[in-house]
């Protein structure tokens, strides 16, 4: 017979209270111990996320610095390593509760992507074409996150970025061609009244008539933007390839828009085909515009950037522009003058014989109360080396007496691959000549003769133009 060994429970109920009590404590350290998991992964994630964030305002900053910062302050910058050739930025993100900051440093790099510039050698004509940006962000001195950015850089010009700029409206007649200097940048800019092409015209550029009217004709090509205050009109057809923008009117005509058409009044279709969007009766900003220029007569800021003024006295001619004339063809090769600065205090006209050839050593810069005729045919050749500056500038005055200021030029005046050439004056500059050439003209009226070809490239004048700032095209942006 089996019996019972205890009939007595009491205890029973401590030691299952005892039982659950340890399994609620170790549930309880479970949790606890993975909300301190938790937690420290969402303040390490919290970390992660501020330094990626800290990295990011440093390539921002990077992108900020280059829109609006000159060649010649880059290489005066504090954060600028002459030694290493790269320059860093710094800054604090935020200060608390926890600091973030970043530290980004620029490599640069020439036209060929690969060698390498220092940014203590930029100046207005050395500066780099890409630059590669490593931003390193930080939160309470850890953990680093680092991105990295490769840039394209195009130079902004102060003072006039134009490769045609005229003060006054301008109605253009015979077919030319304009390239740009990298990309679509070789602008016209007419400052006051209107501008029509009544024949065939290639830009490969954009043209902003700030105060008229913008009308294309016949087989026209735009191969950037068109901005006018006014009505934006084609004909017969034209072609724009980027966008077609009036602050004012409408756009009309019949042609072709690729990209949109955006007006303040109406976008007349019934004859366009317009690839892109279709704006109308929207408020628009003011047509970027910019101011003429005055180049004085003034030497000073001439001589400070490296330019030697000549003395005429030894030349030969009856007046001053024929001592000028034989001074560059004749006589620069035994002066031991670079660039040559060449002050010309009378209203005479500077001219060339026929077939004259000019042998260009350095940068050239005739500045004259008179005008210019370049009618016959020269050749005017820059030396190996170094891409040669030639100005030919009528220094301004507030009005104009006869032709006195005019610069025109025609029949196969030549200017080889090795000089950039801008032609400068308060009056009228007419321009005919078949060969292409790289530079830019400014005048208060322009006449573009028949087959007239240029390539925009900006050439600089000490004391008004230089490099601003750069527009940037990234190619890539990773952590």
């Amino acid at each position: 017979m089996l019996t019972r060994l205890r009939d007595e429970e009491r205890g029973v109920a401590m030691v299952i209270a005892v039982s659950v009590s340890f399994v609620v404590l170790l549930l309880t350290t479970v949790v606890v111990a993975q909300s301190i998991h938790s937690l420290d992964s969402s303040g390490y994630d919290r970390e992660r996320l501020l330094s990626v964030n800290a990295a990011e305002a440093g390539t921002n900053q990077w992108y900020a610095y280059l829109q609006t910062t000159p060649s010649l302050s880059m290489a005066g910058d504090p954060g600028c390593d002459s030694s290493t050739g790269l320059l860093t930025l710094a800054d604090t993100v935020q200060s608390g509760p926890s600091a973030a900051a970043y530290s980004s440093v620029g490599r640069f790099y020439g036209a060929d992507g690969i060698t390498e510039m220092s940014c203590a050698s930029f100046s207005d004509t050395n500066f780099p074409s890409f630059v590669k940006v490593r931003s390193t962000g930080t939160i309470n001195g850890a953990p680093n996150r680092t991105l990295e950015t490769f840039v394209r850089l195009t130079p902004n010009y102060g003072g006039f970025g134009a490769a045609i700029l005229a003060v006054n409206g301008t109605t253009i007649t015979n077919n030319f061609t304009i390239s740009g200097n990298s990309g679509n940048d070789g602008d016209i800019y007419i400052l006051n009244g209107n501008f029509r092409v009544t024949n065939g015209m290639t830009l490969y550029g954009n043209i902003y008539v700030p105060n008229g009217t913008a009308q294309l004709e016949n087989n026209s090509v735009i191969r950037g933007n068109v901005w006018a205050n006014g009505t934006v009109t084609l004909q017969n057809p034209a072609t724009i390839q980027g966008d077609a923008l009036s602050s004012t009117g409408d756009v009309n005509g019949a042609g072709f828009i690729n990209d949109d058409a955006t007006a303040a009044g109406d976008v007349v279709t019934a004859s366009l085909t317009i690839g892109g969007t279709v704006t109308e009766g929207v408020t628009m900003p003011a047509v970027p515009t910019q101011t003429f220029p005055q180049i004085t007569s003034s030497t000073a800021s001439w001589i400070a950037s490296g330019y030697t003024l000549v003395d005429l006295s030894t030349s030969t001619g009856a007046t001053l522009c024929a001592k000028a004339r034989d001074w560059i063809k004749n006589r620069w090769s035994t002066s031991g003058v670079t660039n040559a600065l060449i002050r010309i205090n009378a209203t005479c006209t500077f001219s060339n014989s026929n077939n004259d050839t000019f042998s260009i050593l350095g940068n050239l810069a005739i500045l004259s109360d008179g005008g210019f005729n370049l009618t016959q045919a020269s050749n005017w050749n820059g030396t190996s080396g170094t891409i040669k500056q030639i100005h030919f500038i009528s220094v301004y005055s507030a009005t104009c007496s006869g032709t006195t200021k005019d610069i025109s030029v025609s029949n196969n005046t030549n200017f080889n691959s090795q000089t950039n050439v801008s032609f400068y004056t308060p009056c009228r500059a007419t321009m005919s000549n078949q060969n292409s050439f790289s530079g830019q003209v400014l005048s208060k009226d322009v006449t573009l003769g028949n087959n007239f070809k240029m390539a925009y490239k900006p050439v600089l004048v000490p004391g008004i133009t230089g490099v601003t700032g750069f527009k940037q095209d990234i190619s890539y942006i990773h952590e």
